[in-house]
């Protein structure tokens, strides 16, 4: 690579154009960033900067241009080449793996010459997090975090990088004012070390803050670039919207909204995670502003009336007592949550905008049962109307659309089921100064037609402007009362620092420890259990019938053991990997046939290594071909393998009809070789799943793996090798098949065509779920593995010696797979909760 740019500029996109179908999302963009400058880029939500951002750091190709860091042609997209130029992004939604822990992915994206000695991680982790003034336990799975934890994590992984150019988009989002102080001292300081910085925001007051320069981007065009303190607001929203804007708030009602008028809605005395003794009333066409230092409670009412959180008190709409148990008995009582989050609990990304906009109203475009396509779409083209919503059709996925667009769908989606309460968190949350006008008046719209509008948010600014009562929260606590005048940035602010309220009641059960919980909650938990299973199955067993304890019995359990738990190991590489494979069953089976034909008797080893050979060349093909339709064809794992599964039967039968070909008996004699009760092989295998779970948890690759399984546009981003990962996992996945079917040849001494099979592919499953693996990819644990396909095998053996209907063999493991998977599941979603329980409160 050569130096093709001056000294001064440290990032230069030049001429980019970049084309969606139906969409030109970028058109002739050129852009420059200056070394130790912030440069803030400016625009509504689809104006195009996010698209910009992606093509500078490689996740976007563009149709043309050049993109240029620090004097290095970027040639290809590639988010891996750009990060090892110097280029770190902070992405608007976190590129955060959930099935990874905090340490995990701080280290995911660094390049192996800056990660920290292996003894040293947490520690290096902590230090990094405390840069961004996060407190979080690195050892925590990534999943538990809340929102605001989430951001600064991927804050803290871009810093980590020490990248010379630096692109923040939207950091502070989900940040509180505090954090927010921390991460712009932190731009100061990397301004000052002579680092770039793109800066990304839609509120103006940050820009200020911290920009030099401002590049304003509208409709995919550059609309001008100018010296920060050379231009005003006033010319900055102008260039934004493209129209100067007049007014940011509608007009508040002449008249208090609640004089003369009875609450329509009374909340007394509610109490419940973070709140203590809330008593409030709201008037009919009333909009009440939630404020507070975050994590005082605000949210949690929200929540809490919407059915989200488990609460105790007494709410009245309309005079009558409402059920706010559950979402949907909150909405049968008038009353409807609108999210902070709308990626996570809003809007259906993968359904379009049409669908969107019926979910709440689906009896009303419905007759006996049955949609109405033509009244849904009539409805649906009237609310896009009427909301303003900026779409190309109603068919097209809401997950194309603007934030602004989709929180305007949101909007439209709760007020047709006709709410007489609306909670709004954040409403205009991610979204650009043009549309939180027409957010700002459509809020202001309902509330005019007797209904009444709460809204939580961490901008005093908005509350100020569209509010027409504040309620101060400290420690769960109501502590002032604003209206009217009194409704000042000045004093909502004074009222949430000065209160004296020092005491939040407890309510609800005490957490458990977090070591604790964690533990539980933790890959290994499962592989314990099913420990303690083996050794209870086998004492009980043994009591019963002494002779399963014997060497002869152990030897061929452990050896069946060491044939299911190396291809459990492989299906579970594929799970991984967000991936199954369905096909292990059969090549298992072909593997067994191959050796038929070339370890005969009298062929020696010399045989059993040409046959092994082919088999595994067999396997690579397989692997490949599984890979080619999963991921080139589009086409999804189960079906693909289901395919290959079907073809290798098929395959099977035509070499051998009948079962034939006696492999020689000096091989499957060695192949059996036992220390006592231990067969070489069950020893190898152990030795081999050790290795294994090491490479999973402590070597790149592993972590590679897992980041794909857990989210494999996410780990593209932080530059994961996706394609070869995906390729990799599946063939291990045939070539342990490969190797599981050498050593059931070993057990079967023929070229049998129906062995493996469904048994062996169900099976395989069954010991990695049991194990603790998710079938959604990115967690589990070969230990826990092995472990589950040791105790199938010997419920297995254990049914023969108590003399138990076969059938047992079948209900077992799936009683064991119900319980297992309903206790994990239960364990993993407690953390999870309580992310999505802390995710208004930072």
């Amino acid at each position: 690579m050569t130096a093709q740019s001056s000294p001064s500029t440290t990032l230069r996109l030049t001429h980019i154009t970049k084309t969606y179908p139906g969409v030109r999302a970028l058109h002739d963009v050129t852009f420059e960033v200056l070394e130790g400058e912030v440069h803030a880029f400016l625009g509504e939500n689809g104006a195009g900067k996010s698209t910009l951002m992606a093509v500078a750091a490689g996740a976007v190709a563009p149709d043309s241009g050049t993109i240029e860091i620090l004097g290095h042609r970027l040639e290809q997209a590639s988010p891996a080449v750009a990060r090892s130029f110097g280029l770190g992004v902070v992405y608007q939604h976190p590129s955060v793996l959930d099935d990874l822990t905090v340490a995990e992915n701080l280290l995911f994206a660094l390049p192996a010459d800056q990660r920290p000695p292996q003894g040293q991680v947490n520690e290096w982790a902590a230090a990094r997090l405390r840069v961004v003034g996060a407190e979080i336990d690195p050892g925590a799975r990534a999943e538990e975090l809340s929102v605001a934890h989430r951001q600064l994590l991927e804050i803290a992984k871009a810093l980590a990088l020490d990248a010379k150019v630096l692109i923040l988009d939207e950091p502070t989002e989900s940040l509180t004012a505090a954090e927010s102080a921390s991460l712009f001292l932190q731009v100061d300081s990397l301004r000052q070390q002579g680092a770039s910085i793109v800066y990304i925001s839609h509120r103006l007051p940050e820009v200020r803050r911290v920009a030099d320069r401002i590049t304003v981007l509208r409709d995919g065009e550059i609309r001008g670039t100018f010296d920060a303190a050379a231009i005003s607001d006033d010319e900055v929203l102008a260039l934004i919207v493209g129209r100067p804007v007049q007014q940011t708030f509608p007009a508040k009602p002449a008249s208090r909204p609640e004089d003369g008028k009875a609450a329509l809605l009374r909340v007394t005395d509610l109490r419940g995670p973070r709140l203590s003794g809330v008593t409030f009333d709201i008037a009919a066409g009333e909009i009440v502003g939630l404020a507070g230092v975050e994590g005082n409670g605000q949210r949690e009412v929200l929540r809490a009336l919407g059915g989200l959180l488990p609460h105790h008190g007494t709410v009245e709409v309309n005079g009558a007592r409402a059920d706010t148990r559950t979402p949907s008995r909150s909405r049968r009582s008038g009353i409807l949550y609108l999210p902070r989050d709308r990626y996570s609990e809003g809007v259906f990304r993968t359904m379009t905008v049409r669908e969107n906009l019926s979910l709440m109203v689906l009896r009303e475009v419905a007759k006996a049962g049955f949609l109405q396509r033509g009244r849904e779409q009539h409805r649906a083209r009237a609310q896009i109307e009427d909301f303003d919503v900026r779409t190309a059709s109603s068919e097209v996925m809401v997950e194309t659309l603007s934030g602004g667009n989709q929180q305007k769908v949101l909007l439209a989606r709760s007020m047709a089921a006709a709410p007489i309460v609306l909670l709004a968190d954040e409403p205009t949350r991610g979204v650009d100064v043009g549309a939180r006008i027409e957010i700002y008046q459509l809020l202001r719209g309902a509330a005019a037609v007797d209904r009444a509008v709460i809204v939580a948010s961490s901008d005093t600014l908005e509350l100020q402007g569209l509010c027409d009562k504040i309620l101060v929260f400290e420690r769960g606590h109501v502590v002032k009362v604003l209206s009217g005048d009194d409704i000042t940035e000045a004093k909502i602010t004074a009222a949430a620092l000065t209160s004296e309220v020092h005491q939040l009641a407890q309510t609800g059960p005490p957490r458990s420890s977090g070591r604790v919980g964690r533990a539980l909650r933790g890959d290994y938990a499962p592989g314990g259990i099913l420990a303690v299973l083996v050794l209870a199955l086998g004492a009980a067993t043994g009591a019963r019938a002494p002779h399963f304890l014997g060497a002869l019995n152990l030897s061929a359990t452990f050896l069946l053991a060491a044939v299911l738990a190396l291809v459990s190991s492989g299906q579970l590489v594929a799970l991984l990997g967000a991936s199954i494979d369905l096909s292990v069953g059969p090549l298992m089976g072909l593997t067994v046939v191959i050796l038929s034909f070339f370890d005969q008797q009298g062929s020696g080893y010399g045989g059993l290594v040409i046959g092994g050979l082919i088999a595994v060349g067999v396997g690579v093909l397989v692997g490949t071909t599984n890979t080619f339709l999963i991921r080139t064809m589009q086409i999804g794992p189960v079906i693909s393998t289901l395919v290959t599964f079907i073809a290798l039967e098929g395959v099977n039968l035509l070499l051998r009809p009948q079962p034939g070909g006696e492999i020689d008996s000096r091989v499957t004699a060695g192949i059996s070789t036992s220390f006592g009760a231990f067969p070489v092989a069950f020893l190898v295998v152990i030795v081999l799943t050790l290795v294994a779970e090491a490479v999973l948890r402590r070597s790149q690759a592993g972590r590679e793996l897992r980041a794909v399984g857990s989210d494999a546009q996410r780990a593209f981003r932080m530059g994961a090798r996706v394609g070869l990962t995906a390729l990799v996992a599946q063939v291990a996945c045939s070539l342990c098949a490969v190797g599981a079917g050498i050593l059931l040849a070993s057990q079967v001494g023929i070229g049998d065509p129906n062995l493996g099979g469904s048994d062996y592919t169900l099976l395989s499953l069954t010991a990695a779920v049991l194990g603790g693996a998710s079938i959604f990819g990115g967690r589990g644990s070969f230990v826990g593995t092995f472990l589950g396909a040791l105790l199938l095998q010997e419920i297995t053996a254990a049914t023969s010696f108590l003399n138990w209907a076969e059938s047992w063999q079948e209900w077992l493991p799936g009683i064991l797979i119900l319980a297992g998977a309903g206790m994990y599941s239960r364990l993993r979603s407690r953390g999870t909760r309580r992310a999505m329980s802390a995710a208004g409160t930072g």
